[in-house]
């Protein structure tokens, strides 16, 4: 079935249990979180296949860490888990945001999972770019990030994987952690259930308004959010564990703007639940089935108006609504044969249903006639795009990962993905191949190297509407050619370094970072990265380690579809994250028992920009208006970036408590970095007449200093 075709489907409702543990939903946490470089995503036995992947995981573990007490020590807005991903090398970022994007692909090109489970848009503050995720770092357990040519476990995406795992409830006692600072309070609950399982329930709410004010910027601000989160896990029998998954997040975003800026009114919800069943056969064989459940809506408007002179008043307004559902089942085996080979397979359907109502508008009122006469054209634009409809899909995987010899190892497997709501005049579904190999010539060295056909879905979930698409074409596909080397002495040295090229075809899609300023849209329709990244963490002590991450990349894009009549038709340009050349530097030091200093200092090239033109133009002397004009697409770049940040932690035992505190100051020395260049037009004080027309920097964070506090019981 066609995504355009109107569809009576009844909306998917998550039912009582997941209303019931929503009432439940409360979070904080006290487990340590540790950053760590391991290899262990495909282990077998002495040999690691998968390349490129780094570890955020909780606990003191033996391998080599670059923050040995964890993540939350280091200098990050909101303790997010996703901006700890942005220390490493490969990984494109900026300060607003906590998505990211990998080697040279867009940010939505990241599976996202959480327990097993892909999720759907796991950011708060997407009219800001998604400055923060919907997932506490207090419930993070472990995460898995893969920056290219990773088995075939793993989603439809084309550039990487961000695997997380939550901790699982006290199954001992009920503990609980509460903490506030100055993004937002949080608190944790959890406990034992019987004997045989655990709970745990965590609620987050922001006020990120008030770290947004210290922006330089005409617009009122009023972002907020909430997330809630419970994990239940229950032993059936010594074989069966039983574990229910409830994932809700909220937004409200509000912007009161001025100087023609967009006034802005958005609601987001996001809620998703999902139970897993793992049985075990015997120790080597075992299976996990998956029950789930997800629903999705957006309310975003925008208006304002604004008048040129006194001859042309313009009224903009636009509604973007969407209102998703899915539901479906997944399940998985894994099974050890002997100690040379590992299977792993799996199969899941889903079924979505979706509705879009879609609509942007401008309408100029014009009074001078020379000005009509010039443009007649000029008094009303609009376009719209309403879809409703509902289809299912099947993906299956295969893989074995295979040890040829104790030096020796291999991964190879597959995915197939059927789509059944594609257009009949394409094919409906794409197998993507994919094989790693791994050779241990010497003791502590490993070279890797890995090949993968790496393809990305439109589901119905994801149609991009804004750029005039309205059913679901062929999936995007990347090549992936990665070869890379890995050494290790003892436990208190590595280094690794990877290169890649990718190959991207049939793009289709953007990111809408609405930002603070309108954004230059050029849909890519092909393109290439390519770059090298180096990494290297070394513990002088127990108490002194640091790590060094350098990154070269190189990505261009180009429009191969002629239907828009674009000027970039043919023509390669530089995308938008095209950061040349990136260097992170960390360092972290225990100062005392009870204290430590995490330092962190960030550098790339500036980002390609598309030059701007701002003229003033007079009609008459009491009429002006300001000329936009354009060079060519993303033939500039921005000011380099760069910042040292500071994070100063304590903790602190009582007789039956914990309290730890924090004093961080990002971007120390007050660097005036460049987010964006924006049009802006200068008016007089006192009468409001136009007087100038200029092109501004839009700033990154100033100086940031920022505290917090939690308590565990």
């Amino acid at each position: 079935m066609y995504c355009r075709l109107r569809s009576n489907s009844t909306p998917i409702l998550i039912g009582t249990i997941f209303a019931s543990l929503l009432i439940l939903l409360s979070i904080g946490f006290h487990d340590q979180v540790h950053a760590q470089i391991e290899s262990e995503p495909i282990e077998l036995e002495e040999i690691v296949v998968t390349p490129g992947k780094f570890t955020v995981q909780s606990g003191t573990d033996a391998s080599l860490s670059l923050s040995k007490e964890g993540i939350d020590r280091f200098p990050l807005i909101d303790n997010d888990v996703f901006r700890a991903a942005h220390i490493f090398p490969g990984v494109t970022s900026n300060d607003f945001s906590a998505r990211f994007n990998l080697r040279g692909g867009e940010k939505d090109e990241i599976v996202v999972r959480l327990d097993g489970m892909e999720l759907f848009e796991p950011y708060h503050l997407q009219d800001f770019g998604g400055a923060i995720s919907i997932i506490d770092l207090g419930v993070v357990r472990r995460a898995d990030l893969l920056m290219g040519g990773f088995p075939a476990e793993y989603g439809d995406k084309m550039s990487g994987v961000f695997d997380i795992t939550a901790k699982t409830g006290n199954r001992d006692r009920f503990a609980m952690n509460l903490g506030i600072d100055l993004i937002n309070a949080h608190v944790l609950l959890e406990g034992p259930l019987s004997d045989k399982g655990s709970w745990l329930v965590s609620a987050r709410r922001g006020y990120a308004d008030l770290i947004l004010a210290l922006m330089d910027a005409d617009e009122d601000l009023r972002p907020q959010y909430t997330d809630l989160y419970s994990k239940i896990a229950y032993d059936l029998t010594d074989k069966d564990t039983l574990t229910f998954n409830a994932l809700y997040a909220w937004d409200d975003n509000f912007i009161n703007a001025d100087n023609d800026a967009d006034d802005l009114d958005s609601t987001y919800h996001n809620a998703m639940f999902w139970t897993k069943w793992r049985h075990f056969y015997n120790e080597s064989v075992w299976s996990d089935l998956f029950v789930f459940n997800n629903l999705a809506t957006r309310d975003r408007r925008v208006g304002h108006y604004d008048t040129l002179g006194r001859s042309i008043r313009r009224i903009y307004n636009s509604v973007d609504k969407r209102d998703f559902g899915f539901l479906g089942a997944k399940g998985e085996l894994t099974a050890h044969l002997g100690e040379t080979h590992t299977i792993r397979g799996g199969l899941e359907w889903r079924w979505s249903r979706v509705e879009y109502g879609y609509v942007v508008r401008r309408q100029q009122q014009i009074t001078n006639q020379f000005i009509l006469n010039r443009c007649p054209l000029c008094t009303f634009f609009g376009m719209s795009a309403k879809v409703e409809g509902s289809g299912s899909e099947i993906k299956g995987y295969l893989q074995d990962e295979w040890q040829l010899h104790p030096k020796l190892a291999l991964n190879i497997g597959g995915r197939y993905l059927l789509q059944n709501y594609r257009r009949n005049d394409i094919q409906k579904y794409e197998i993507s191949p994919r094989i790693a190999l791994a050779v241990k010539p010497i003791e502590n060295l490993t070279l890797r190297a890995a090949w993968g056909l790496y393809h990305q879905p439109i589901d119905l979930m994801t149609i991009p509407v804004e750029t005039f698409v309205t059913d679901v074409g062929r999936a995007g596909q990347a090549i992936h050619y990665i070869i890379g080397a890995e050494y290790a002495s003892g436990k208190n040295f590595m280094v690794r370094a990877e290169g890649y090229y990718k190959v991207l075809t049939n793009l289709a899609g953007q990111i809408q970072d609405f930002g603070r300023q309108a954004q230059i849209i050029a849909p890519a329709d092909s393109g290439h990265a390519k770059g090298f990244d180096l990494f290297g963490a070394y513990a002088l002590s127990d108490r002194l380690m640091g790590s060094l991450g350098y990154a070269l990349l190189i990505t261009k894009a180009k429009e191969d579809d002629l239907m828009y009549d674009r000027p970039l038709f043919g023509e390669e340009f530089y995308r938008d994250f095209d950061q040349r050349h990136t260097i992170s530097l960390n360092g972290s030091y225990q100062i005392a028992l009870r204290w430590h200093l995490h330092l962190a200092w960030r550098f790339h090239t500036g980002n390609p920009t598309t030059p701007l033109k701002h003229t003033l133009v007079r009609y008459s002397d009491n009429y002006a208006d300001c000329d936009r004009g354009f060079g060519e697409y993303n033939t500039d770049r921005l000011p380099a970036y760069h910042s040292l940040d500071l994070r100063l932690t304590k903790t602190g035992e009582y007789k039956s408590w914990t309290l730890n505190w924090y004093v961080q100051i990002l971007n120390l020395y007050n660097r005036s970095n460049v987010h964006e260049r924006v049009f802006s037009e200068v008016r007089d004080e006192t009468t409001g007449k136009l007087i100038g027309c200029d092109v501004n920097d839009e700033p990154l964070f100033p100086i940031l200093p920022t505290l917090g506090v939690s308590a565990t019981f």
